[in-house]
């Protein structure tokens, strides 16, 4: 062997994941998980010393009874399956090039197949659900008038939890007829969104109350105690407010989660009629698939609709007459 396995992993994270790759830190979080969850595994299950862990670990049989333990044990999905062993096959790729004595242990990884998922339905709020739990917050107070800030910003830029806890005050651009906010999403790609009506007053507001006008480096969402948000604290603000909607509603989901509010602003968008093209910018998503997924669904929408109301306006055709006459039929079976 021409390295240890730590040497390895210390170079993929600090030098090719964060400088060569330049992933987000929430994507290296995702590969630090997968580490050292299989590590722990090999300790704890396989019952390897910690000071004997190399690269021989990354076999096949082994690697299997890890993805199977995930599952199984852990009860993680097959989509946390699926990416586990999606990022050491990454790690595997990045080492082979000095190791390349192990090819057929590693080709042996490679050929793991991903694990097919069942394909669960995109989870969107209608627009009364979202009218109904955005009257929740109570804005006589501090408190309440940030979390609906919160919520409305969460909704009206599609962005994802990470992109709304990263959010900076410079982020915040206002002027005379759109106010804009700066997003950096997976990947580090920057993409600029605007927003208007009572949303853009929403932040106004906030950012005076708040005294955030001169603190530009500022996170824009913060806790009590002044520190950035989590994204289990805004799974916290969500769920409270969902809870207090079920009082008012019976059209309130069991579950509200805070990607939620990006389906259904993609949704509301296409329903709209704005074209999809436009959505996939919006979102900030890489390939067009992703969005078409929104265009699948509304199809699938319109349909049920349709359904429900449909009624029986066109008439059956009569049968035709040679239908009818049983020896023209015999005779045409004949020919």
């Amino acid at each position: 062997m021409k390295n240890s396995l730590s040497n390895y992993l210390n170079t993929y994270f600090t030098s090719y994941l964060s400088v060569q790759k330049n992933l987000s830190k929430h994507t290296i979080s995702s590969y630090r998980y997968t580490f050292n969850g299989f590590l722990q595994f090999c300790v704890k299950e396989k019952n390897i010393n910690i000071k004997n862990i190399s690269l021989d670990v990354f076999n096949k049989d082994i690697i299997i009874e890890f993805l199977e333990f995930l599952e199984k044990v852990k009860n993680n999905s097959i989509a946390t399956r699926n990416n586990r062993l999606q990022n050491i096959c990454s790690f595997l790729k990045y080492v082979y090039p000095n190791e390349s004595t192990r090819i057929l242990q590693f080709q042996n990884v490679f050929d793991i197949p991903l694990k097919r998922d069942i394909e669960k339905p995109m989870e969107y709020m209608t627009v009364d659900v979202l009218k109904i739990l955005l009257k929740q917050p109570n804005i006589s107070t501090i408190n309440g008038r940030r979390d609906l800030t919160l919520l409305a910003t969460l909704y009206d830029t599609g962005a994802r939890v990470s992109e709304l806890i990263n959010l900076k005050v410079r982020d915040i651009i206002f002027d005379d007829f759109t106010t804009t906010v700066r997003l950096v999403g997976k990947g580090s790609k920057i993409r600029v969104v605007p927003i208007i009506g009572n949303t853009s007053d929403l932040l106004k507001t906030y950012i005076e109350e708040h005294c955030l006008t001169e603190k530009y480096d500022n996170n824009l969402f913060v806790s009590k105690l002044k520190k950035p948000l989590t994204e289990p604290g805004i799974k916290y603000i969500i769920e409270k407010y969902r809870i207090s909607a079920t009082k008012e509603s019976s059209l309130i989901p069991k579950n509200i989660h805070p990607h939620m509010f990006r389906h259904s602003k993609a949704m509301h968008l296409l329903e709209a009629g704005v074209n999809y093209i436009y959505i996939r910018d919006f979102l900030g998503h890489s390939d067009i698939k992703t969005t078409e997924i929104y265009a699948k669904i509304s199809v699938e929408q319109k349909k049920k609709v349709l359904s429900n109301a449909y009624q029986e306006n066109i008439p059956m055709s009569e049968e035709a007459s040679w239908n009818k006459d049983k020896d023209l039929l015999n005779y045409l079976m004949q020919l």
